[in-house]
């Protein structure tokens, strides 16, 4: 009975008012930022799973009042473009070698009041890839230094007009096939010469007469046009944000270095040069210097004949 106690806490209806503002103040400033934050960002995958060599769209609408400061995809920054309906679209793959598992694509917004990260996940799940093999003449899989000189050379052009990032963006949907016939070699088909595997398959060979017209997947700029020793008549061509189409075992070339192109324009024509035993067309697709399946990216943007 000695004891004192603690006062109690007077009822809510005896706080006085003014020790309710500073929380007032605060939800004010809340709801004042509402139209910058309130709304949420949208970041989206499509597919949300994808195979080695496989590509996805990322659509992003941030908040208004936030602009984007980078998107970034197993460590590496992924271009980013304004699409038409005022929101940005940025398209990410994984390679043959990606192992498979699930891939963080981490967004950074700014704007008021700071800076904000949204994370979505890509899987990338495991494929098994055919295998081929060929027994073939020694001299047709061991190259002497000479020549093996000059096929590490053509290795590295392509490579190097692969490698390119221009900021300005050529392509917008769909995408084309450039000759209408059939695959014939699938992309990652892995080729095992004389009991020694080799590198797999890294595009597609679809069916195509002698002299059939090749025309360009999507508009760009042709940066490569090359005579290589086992791919031939090689010509690469540049839609932006490093993304690039390749066409090899030429007959011809159509166009030159340099000059830009259009969505569908011939820009060569088809046959068996290089190391090829009869005519066909290999068609490639690299973005960011991975190699991915062109049938992929038909599937995803493009118009399959």
């Amino acid at each position: 009975q000695g004891r004192r106690g603690r006062r109690p806490a007077p009822p809510l209806k005896a706080i006085p008012f003014r020790a309710w503002r500073p929380a007032l103040a605060a939800l004010a400033v809340l709801a004042w930022l509402a139209p910058a934050w309130g709304a949420p960002a949208a970041l989206d995958v499509t597919p949300a799973e994808i195979p080695p060599g496989g590509i996805a769209l990322v659509r992003i609408h941030p908040p208004p009042g936030a602009a984007v400061r980078g998107l970034h995809f197993r460590g590496r920054a992924v271009p980013v473009h304004p699409a038409a309906d005022g929101g940005y679209v940025a398209l990410v793959g994984a390679g043959l070698r990606t192992p498979p598992g699930r891939y963080d694509l981490v967004l950074r917004l700014e704007g008021r009041p700071g800076r904000r990260t949204l994370k979505r996940r890509l899987r990338v799940r495991p494929k098994s890839f055919p295998a081929e093999r060929l027994k073939l003449p020694e001299k047709m899989v061991e190259f002497p230094p000479k020549v093996l000189r000059r096929v590490r050379r053509d290795q590295e052009a392509v490579r190097r007009a692969c490698g390119g990032l221009s900021p300005e963006i050529h392509w917008e949907p769909p995408f084309l096939r450039p000759v209408d016939g059939p695959v014939l070699s699938p992309f990652g088909l892995r080729r095992i010469l004389n009991g020694q595997p080799r590198s797999p398959h890294s595009g597609v060979d679809l069916r195509a007469a002698a002299g059939t017209p090749v025309r360009a997947a999507n508009a760009g700029r042709v940066v490569l046009a090359r005579d290589c020793y086992l791919s031939g008549k090689t010509l690469v061509l540049d839609h932006g944000g490093g993304l690039f189409s390749i066409y090899a075992h030429l007959a011809e070339f159509a166009v030159t270095a340099g000059q830009q192109v259009r969505r569908g324009q011939v820009v060569g024509r088809s046959g068996a040069s290089g190391r090829a035993t009869g005519p066909h067309l290999h068609w490639g697709v690299s973005l960011l210097g991975e190699r991915l399946d062109p049938e992929a990216l038909i599937a995803l943007l493009g118009s399959p004949r």
